[in-house]
């Protein structure tokens, strides 16, 4: 049920996000942070629902070598994946705030 509550939530931000863009083609530095924001979370979401998806298939290989290696290498795929994520997050972080204090 929390899943769906964080789904609802980030379909209203996406919401917010598109209803505070200009109607001009320019797009402001807050909107484009909004917008990166919600599809690096997102990412971060689907990296989580990887890492769950990879310790069900574990829990229920039953011992099985081939589908416990499986396993394993989909959790430590979605966990690199989380990584790629969180580095995104931090580096969108830094130019973004780096190009506002620029423009200022």
């Amino acid at each position: 049920m929390r899943i769906l509550e964080i789904l609802a939530d980030s379909q209203q931000d996406v919401k917010n996000t598109i209803n505070s863009l200009p109607n001009h083609s320019g797009v402001t530095s807050g909107n484009l942070q909004n917008i990166i924001y919600w599809v690096l979370g997102t990412a971060g979401l689907v990296a989580v629902g990887v890492i769950i998806y990879g310790g069900v298939k574990y829990l229920t290989s039953q011992g099985a070598p081939e589908k416990t290696k499986q396993a394993s290498q989909i959790i430590a795929y979605a966990v690199i994946g989380l990584v790629v994520v969180g580095l995104a997050m931090a580096i969108t972080t830094f130019v973004l705030t780096i190009i506002g204090d620029s423009t200022s």
